[in-house]
């Protein structure tokens, strides 16, 4: 199990490795679509100049953004319906960031309308300098029809994940390396091992051999057989001999 975690975690790793490249390769080669797409000098559905007005097609659930140069950032705008109503829009959050354009030119956000009712409608100008109208949504969308942009993505999103799933079958496999299961056996009387003894299975330490010590009451017959007879013909011979010592005087 600990051979097969680790060649898991190489092989990973070494795609996490390989979609990174891929996705540092197409990034360069999709750079010129992506400025096609999102610089604002190149895609925009209206610019205006100072003081000038223009229609515009809004569609449902779409997100357009009205972008200044940097340094720029008073919306000084008005997005008006074919009924006269005035859209006021929202102020740019942290996800509306300042573009880049093809020549190092920054754009910044300086209003954003989201949820907007479909319809017609004029956009006026009213700051003295030019403003870009872009739609969001369909930027976004017109890049991933484009094969280098998607292999990009492919590359940077899925590089990583698989390069974090690869250190943690690797952590695994390092962690439970040179541990082997021991199952747990009885000894050879039928009992279950004390906690030493399991101890020492699971950690594969060989228990030092005990020298076996004879009990000395385990066999009452060697004792019997070390102790002299006395037989009672014996025994009459040395009573007799003592009593004729002792009458004698």
């Amino acid at each position: 199990m600990t051979e097969a975690t680790l060649r898991w975690a190489k092989r990973l790793t070494g795609v996490s490795v390989l979609l990174l490249l891929i996705g540092i390769v197409s990034y360069y080669n999709a750079m010129p679509s992506m400025y096609e797409e999102l610089d604002p000098a190149q895609s925009h559905m209206l610019e205006l100049g100072p003081g000038e007005n223009g229609q515009v097609e809004i569609e449902v659930l779409g997100e357009y953004v009205a972008l200044r140069l940097e340094g720029e950032n008073d919306a000084a705008l008005r997005l008006v319906d074919s009924d006269g109503q005035e859209d006021s829009g929202s102020n740019p959050s942290a996800i509306d960031i300042t573009r880049t354009g093809e020549d190092g030119v920054l754009y910044v956000p300086v209003k954003v309308f989201r949820s907007t009712t479909a319809g017609e409608y004029t956009l006026y100008n009213e700051g003295d300098t030019t403003l870009w109208f872009v739609d969001d949504l369909s930027a976004q969308g017109a890049l991933f029809t484009k094969p280098w942009f998607v292999v990009m993505m492919i590359g940077c999103c899925m590089g990583p994940v698989f390069g974090v799933v690869g250190l943690i079958l690797a952590l695994i496999g390092w962690g439970s390396r040179g541990k082997k299961d021991s199952p747990v056996v009885l000894d050879t009387q039928g009992r279950l091992p004390t906690t030493d003894e399991l101890y020492r299975q699971y950690h594969g330490i060989v228990a030092e051999e005990e020298t076996d010590v004879p009990d000395p009451f385990a066999d009452g017959g060697e004792i019997e057989s070390s102790i002299p007879e006395i037989t009672e013909e014996h025994s009459g011979e040395e009573s007799g001999s003592d009593w004729k010592g002792w009458d004698e005087g």
